[in-house]
């Protein structure tokens, strides 16, 4: 068969010889077995479900711009842009998966909505304003700095634009670069007429259109062609590949925020006006049929449970959670630990962040950990650096300035910094974590401008105590009897993938155990993946078994159960994952253990699905008309032979909360899912940073955080030989010190 493709723009014209062959015959058979409960789940069964997944989505996928699973059908709503001058488009996905319990034999079909970012079109000199932070193109008319030009440079190479200048030929090409130089000082060679002349000047005599903003750089395309940005448009549908900042995902959350009932109702617009299924002649021709109403679910809602407080509390130290959340106003944390050696590191000049402004912060801070119950000695000593200067030294210098008090060592430092990200954040926590051994919480200098921001102090009490050791609060005995029974570690764990621009980093693991018979204190550790991006925890084996033993250091005794959370495994790697990190952690209970190894529950649990609720009553809402905190659905849409269920477990600040999908893959210990939902339920409320339950239980939070800071470390070569039990040279990154070993530092 051979196929040819016409040029288009910077694409040329292409021929293909395609080849059609026969793989395999799939026995859509074997899946509906699996359906009615009585075959396992297979390769073979997931590969009927990707190609019928493949036929619902042709003909959407060849009618709207496409982002990975979703699809962006144009609309006459009026365009989102977020900052820098990048579009925000809301889309819609959907996928057809074998998840019924209720009717046997049948399939359902998720349908949500999803966003993507994209470049916008039309005009090039209005995006260029926008990403150079202009408050209109007429500013641009001056010229831009290197800088500036740099960054343009980086966000506009790889664009696909067309020129305007030229009536109805309006050819398409593709940035490359840009010049160096303004366009009437960027000069080439004019062939016909044997002379050198500047852009400005060509085009003025060549198509009598004098340039209005001739101190802009050239557009470089094909190998030396400029163009002027001003004669340039965008093409619509490309999307934005590069990272963006922190500033445009807080636009984009505040855009894509959406009340449940009104993300309901785009839903069933999209499925009327989009997808059309009753209308897809492929769905037909298979003889697919789908409902379009939406489905209708049981669930229930776990009682809350009963946190509790140091009992020197001004109010009532021990109370049942209402909605998820709670105030920590006039409430002693549960256990605290002393504060006696702290020092501030500002690393921003007095001008920016003064002095007076910092110590009354400081004071506010105090305040506040002293109302939490906590002994803290005196003011700290704050110390101004330079930024740009040795960090190394800086930190050393207001670790000395930390010890005031003799008799114990330097504990915390509080580090002001400009800006988050920075290269200066990552820079800090690094020293501090591997070389020097120090707890440090870094604040940001705009932060500091109210110092009488008790909710902001509030929060960062919380994470200093547990930071220092210290337990903010726990469930009643009652509630915890599931790990209270015998000795139980609880663990999360977590692997961080290189994201866009990061190709030559490793992929992260992190594992984080508890330590106590409350789970409220979690030792974390960290290790580099030889393989980029492999699913699998490698030096698994090696992590638990440090984390056994210093269960056992802390408890005289080791766990005779383990409640394992995986976080970050799609379905399709269950199995994989499964088969080879239940292996190595029984290689570690092995060498651990004499006898009597732990039992073990491995559960996984995903966030990144479109699976929502909405409650049918409205009374049965909170007041976004989300499901309350603790509804659990484990009916309906959950395989008969699977052991998995939905869990919301918090109350959402804004928008449609996001339950968690948790998978029992292994199970030890026969825990029933009553037992194991309220478990999982409950531990929501012991996070150490916040006065509210968490989407998803927190050692997997935890392990997230964990493997976000080893991101920050640089990235070593060592030889393999004790490491995993490869004999190669392969990365790594540097051990934490060892006094922060023992304590919650990544918090």
């Amino acid at each position: 068969l051979q196929v040819s493709l016409e040029a288009d723009g910077p694409r040329k014209a292409k021929s293909f010889h395609i080849t059609i062959r026969k793989i395999e015959e799939i026995n859509i058979e074997r899946l509906l077995n699996y359906l009615k409960g009585s075959a396992p789940l297979t390769g073979e069964i997931q590969t009927c479900v990707t190609i019928l997944n493949t036929v619902l989505n042709y003909k959407p996928r060849n009618n709207f711009a496409v982002v990975k699973r979703g699809v962006f059908p144009e609309t006459n709503d009026r365009p989102k842009y977020l900052y820098g001058g990048i579009e925000l488009k809301t889309g819609f996905c959907q996928s057809m998966r074998p998840a019924i319990k209720l009717v046997l034999g049948y399939m359902i079909v998720n349908v949500d909505t999803c966003a993507a970012v994209f470049h916008p079109d039309g005009s090039l000199l209005d995006y260029v304003a926008k990403i150079l932070g202009k408050r209109n193109v007429e500013e641009l008319r001056r010229g831009i700095s290197d800088s500036e030009r740099r960054n343009l440079e980086r966000n506009l190479k790889g664009l696909i634009i067309k020129v305007i200048h030229r009536g109805e030929k309006q050819t398409k090409f593709k940035i490359e670069r840009l010049t160096s130089q303004a366009a009437d000082f960027t000069t080439f060679t004019n062939k016909k007429e044997g002379v050198e002349m500047s852009v400005a000047d060509y085009f003025a005599q060549t198509y009598n259109h004098s340039l209005e903003f001739k101190s802009l750089p050239c557009l470089v395309v094909k190998k030396n062609l400029f163009i002027p940005m001003e004669v340039c448009d965008i093409l619509p549908g490309q999307k934005y590949e590069k990272t963006i900042g922190d500033k445009a995902k807080a636009d984009m959350i505040k855009f894509t925020a959406c009340k449940p009932q009104e993300r309901f109702d785009k839903i069933e617009n999209c499925i009327q006006n989009i997808f059309k299924h009753n209308e897809d002649e492929n769905l037909r021709d298979f003889e697919i049929k789908i409902d379009p109403k939406m489905m209708t679910v049981d669930g229930r809602v776990l009682k809350s449970p009963t946190v509790m407080f140091n009992a020197n509390s001004k109010q009532q130290n021990i109370f049942p959670v209402q909605n998820g959340r709670w105030n920590p106003k006039d409430l002693v944390l549960l256990r605290t630990k002393p504060l006696h050696n702290w020092s501030v590191l500002v690393l921003a000049d007095r001008r920016s962040c003064p002095m007076e402004q910092v110590k009354r912060c400081m004071i506010g801070l105090k305040q506040k950990l002293t109302e939490f119950g906590m002994e803290v000695g005196n003011d700290p000593y704050i110390n101004y650096e330079n930024p740009q200067g040795n960090i190394e030294s800086s930190l050393q210098i207001s670790v000395q300035k930390a010890h005031n008090n003799k008799s114990f060592p330097p504990q915390l430092l509080i580090v002001i910094i400009p800006r988050k990200p920075s290269p200066l954040y990552g820079e800090v926590k690094m020293i501090a974590d591997t070389k020097i051994g120090i707890v440090t919480q870094c604040i940001l200098a705009e932060k500091l401008r109210n110092p009488n921001n008790k909710s902001l102090w509030a929060n960062i009490g919380l994470k200093i105590n547990a930071k220092l050791g210290g337990h903010n609060c726990n469930l009643i005995k009652e509630e915890l009897s599931t790990i209270g029974k015998v000795p139980t570690m609880i663990v999360g764990a977590d692997i961080s993938h290189p994201g866009v621009g990061q190709k030559d980093q490793p992929s992260i693991a992190a594992v984080c155990a508890s330590v106590e018979p409350n789970a409220t204190t979690y030792y974390g550790r960290i290790s580099v993946n030889k393989q980029i991006r492999n699913e699998t925890i490698e030096c698994l084996g090696e992590m638990i078994s440090d984390l056994l033993k210093a269960f056992y250091e802390k408890n005289k005794v080791l766990p005779k159960r383990m409640i394992f959370y995986r976080d970050g495994v799609s379905e399709g790697q269950f199995r994989s994952v499964l088969n080879r990190e239940v292996i190595a952690l029984k290689n570690a209970f092995d060498k651990i253990y004499q006898k009597d190894p732990p039992n073990l529950t491995f559960i996984i649990a995903q966030k990144r699905h479109h699976t929502r609720f909405i409650p049918i009553n409205r009374r049965d809402a909170d007041k976004l008309g989300n499901c309350i905190p603790g509804t659990v659905v484990d009916q309906s849409i959950v395989h008969c032979n699977e052991f998995d269920f939905y869990l919301q477990s918090h109350s959402g600040l804004q928008g449609t909360t996001r339950p968690t999908h948790y998978y029992v893959l292994h199970d030890e210990n026969k825990v029933g899912a009553d037992e194991i939902q309220n478990l999982t339920y409950r531990l929501c409320y012991l996070y150490a940073r916040c006065s509210s339950a968490i989407s998803v239980v927190p050692p997997i939070a935890y392990a997230h955080l964990l493997a976000a800071r080893a991101r920050l470390y640089p990235t070593i070569e060592v030889p393999g030989e004790q490491n995993c039990e490869e004999s190669e040279s392969i990365s790594s990154i540097p051990l934490v010190s060892k006094e922060l070993a023992k304590v919650m530092y990544f918090v």
